[in-house]
């Protein structure tokens, strides 16, 4: 699909069979990495079993960062080069190359409206899905996108979307929790579209990182 063409963003059911991954930001006071900034952690919606988990400390974009999978091995994501990074490397705990996100910058300062964000490519360099912003108007693409708009396909073909899910209920103890309750916004997740997760958790959460660094405009990325 080029820069022409377009993808129709799938429906999302939350009452369907999907495969659901869902993302979390917490801080976490003890044994902290240096540099620590705050936890990502991913789960199966299904299951609500918590799958891998980062520490982060420094922006995505630019550190080396370990993520660990629910078998408390060690993955790792790091960028082609410190600056102006334009690709990222995900290894597993064999060091062997999950994934490769690549950040297609030189179509991106040819032209803002690009529809393609990241390509995700194996260990060989082949694009094997890629991340791309599905609105078909050119006045509605000039605007910010939401999370529902972005698309991961593998050739022509929806394997999954980005998606906005409910705050789970969480006890909110005392006026600080009621308040934090009150602020509460949705938790990033992504939506395979079938029975089956489309990524492994920690190849997941790095999609996740890479992306939010790069489509964030607060200069707060998570």
């Amino acid at each position: 699909m080029n820069s022409k063409e377009t993808a129709e963003t799938p429906e999302f059911d939350a009452t369907t069979a999907q495969s659901v991954y869902r993302i979390c930001n917490h801080y976490r006071k003890d044994d902290q990495p240096r540099g620590y900034l705050h936890t990502l952690e991913i789960s199966d919606e299904r299951s609500d079993q918590i799958l891998a988990r980062c520490d982060v400390t420094g922006r995505p974009a630019q550190s080396s960062l370990t993520i660990t999978d629910a078998e408390n091995r060690a993955w790792a994501m790091r960028p082609n080069r410190k600056i102006m990074p334009s690709r990222w490397i995900i290894t597993d705990p064999e060091e062997a190359v999950a994934m490769q996100l690549d950040q297609k910058t030189l179509k991106k300062l040819a032209n803002p409206l690009y529809q393609t964000a990241l390509s995700l490519l194996d260990g060989a360099g082949e694009e094997l899905y890629r991340l791309v912003d599905a609105r078909t108007s050119i006045p509605d693409r000039i605007m910010a996108p939401g999370l529902g708009d972005w698309v991961i396909l593998q050739g022509d073909r929806p394997v999954a979307t980005l998606v906005g899910l409910p705050p789970r209920e969480r006890p909110s103890p005392g006026l600080l929790g009621k308040l934090r309750s009150w602020l509460s916004t949705a938790d990033p997740g992504i939506a395979s579209i079938g029975p089956e997760h489309v990524f492994p958790a920690p190849v997941a959460l790095g999609v996740h990182m890479i992306f939010k660094e790069l489509t964030d405009t607060s200069g707060a990325a998570a």
